[in-house]
């Protein structure tokens, strides 16, 4: 069909649903800019959290379409990218203004919350479906291996560093050893993650499939909306969301600011917390159907794509900008990620999940959650 003429039947039919009216205070959220908000600081933060629900709903709808057309897992993924470069972007507007900080510790909260918190949840969810929610072994098995391997390759600099009295920093406008180290290695994490998916998609694709992805695959020609269409409109609502997180992470700051609340504990697991509200409701809505992989790709594998993929292209793109960023983690933030990747694979390593199962992500996100808010560290 043609793009031009389905597109605007598509927009039509995702908008005639329920949500449509909240639509609203989404375009308020995305015109009004956190400077007007003045005295009205929590409203305004409380408008932008209200403004991302619609928004999501309406995500996961196309998600669903996409599902339909190319299957579980690509419609995940294709899901989860554009999402992730939209981060991409964001983090780039950090990187350049030198928040180095700022940069890795939302991408190591962006897995933690992913990987525990909304992977947790969608356990749950799906275990309310079926008492045992079965995985592929395959698909499973290589996230969680990449995000583990993930891990390890950004805890060398601590390594090496154990006994140095100069603390490890996350970026500099030095290009010097660390910085070098930094590019090489990103070099060699990125190329390996893109040959992942030659692995997944090419030579190894029938390890992958799942039995519904393949029935789906053969009846894509009953969906009336074309591919170009669903992730022309996703890409539209993908950018409403970039506009709405950024002010409401903007609003978020200001209200914080001023408080016994550590950086650590704000970029690491409270903005992330607002920020995967997306992501989240993909993965609650496709697990209380019963579509696990899609789950599974919005949470670990999304996590994977932001440490194998986003943060090598960082590291890459900031000497473009007189910016050298670190492969490495603030130690605590390492910690966390090291017990987030740990926990993730040890729970899924049966290839299958209960609801229980997901509780215990649960148990050990809520544990770094008050523990990040609580125990700060004396200087």
């Amino acid at each position: 069909m043609d793009f031009g003429w389905i597109c605007p039947v598509l927009i039509r039919e995702v908008l005639s649903g329920r949500w449509k009216l909240l639509l609203l205070v989404s375009a308020v959220a995305i015109v009004v800019p956190p400077e007007a908000a003045g005295p009205f600081k929590l409203p305004y933060f409380l408008l932008c959290g209200l403004a991302l629900i619609p928004l999501a709903q309406i995500t996961a709808e196309l998600v669903d379409r996409l599902v339909h057309r190319v299957g579980e897992r690509l419609g995940g993924l294709l899901n989860v990218t554009l999402g992730n470069l939209l981060e991409l972007v964001i983090a780039l507007t950090a990187l350049k203004s030198g928040l180095y900080d700022l940069v890795v510790l939302s991408i190591a909260g962006a897995v933690i919350t992913n990987s525990l918190l909304v992977l947790g949840i969608s356990t749950i969810v799906a275990g309310r479906r079926e008492l045992v929610v079965d995985l592929n072994r395959h698909s499973r098995g290589l996230s969680t291996r990449q995000l583990l391997i993930s891990v390890i390759l950004m805890s060398v600099p601590s390594i090496f560093f154990w006994d140095s009295m100069h603390p490890i920093t996350e970026g500099s406008k030095v290009f010097d050893l660390f910085a070098v180290y930094s590019l090489v290695v990103a070099v060699i994490v990125m190329l390996a993650y893109l040959l992942s998916y030659l692995y997944q998609l090419g030579t190894h694709r029938r390890l992958f499939a799942v039995e519904r992805e393949i029935a789906e695959a053969s009846a894509t020609s009953e969906s009336q909306s074309s591919l170009l269409a669903i992730v022309g409109v996703l890409v539209l609502v993908a950018l409403a969301i970039a506009g709405v997180s950024e002010h409401l992470v903007a609003g978020l700051e200001e209200l914080v600011e001023g408080s016994a609340v550590t950086p650590l504990f704000v970029g690491m697991l409270l903005l992330p917390l607002f920020s995967a509200i997306p992501e989240a409701l993909v993965a609650f809505r496709a697990a209380s159907r019963g579509r696990m992989a899609l789950a599974m790709a919005s949470t670990v594998e999304s996590s994977v794509q932001l440490m194998l993929f986003v943060l090598p292209v960082l590291v890459l793109l900031g000497p473009l900008m007189g910016r050298f960023l670190h492969l490495t983690f603030p130690p605590q933030a390492l910690a966390c990620l090291g017990a987030t990747a740990f926990a993730v694979h040890w729970v899924t390593e049966g290839d299958s999940l209960t609801w229980y199962q997901g509780l215990l992500l649960l148990s050990i996100y809520t544990a770094l959650f008050v523990g990040a808010l609580l125990l700060k560290p004396i200087i």
